[in-house]
């Protein structure tokens, strides 16, 4: 990748080169909250016409946030974690 800076002061231009690196492995804990108002319905429903939870959603937002972060690099570890009266830990390495 080759990007121009052009200075303010003059009309010469230099050429800045950015070179390419490998994006780090990353180790991701997803916590979640799993307490009573997690399963409360919300105002809309779903493909199959039942009404969604929020857990529902979170698990859908989880599942997007995970598949986009490994066809990034397919090396990232991942964790789960849950809050409800107690708490507990997943690990998905």
């Amino acid at each position: 990748m080759e990007v121009v800076v052009q200075g303010e002061s003059s009309d010469v231009s230099s050429k800045y080169t950015l070179n390419p690196s490998r994006i780090c492995n990353e180790d991701i804990l997803l916590c979640v909250d799993v307490d009573v108002e997690s399963l409360v319905e919300m105002k809309s429903t779903g493909s199959n016409g039942r009404p969604l939870t929020r857990l529902d959603s979170i698990k859908q937002a989880i599942l997007m946030f995970i598949h986009a972060k490994l066809s990034i690099n397919p090396d990232h570890r991942f964790a789960f974690a849950t809050l409800s009266k107690s708490a507990s830990l997943v690990p998905i390495w």
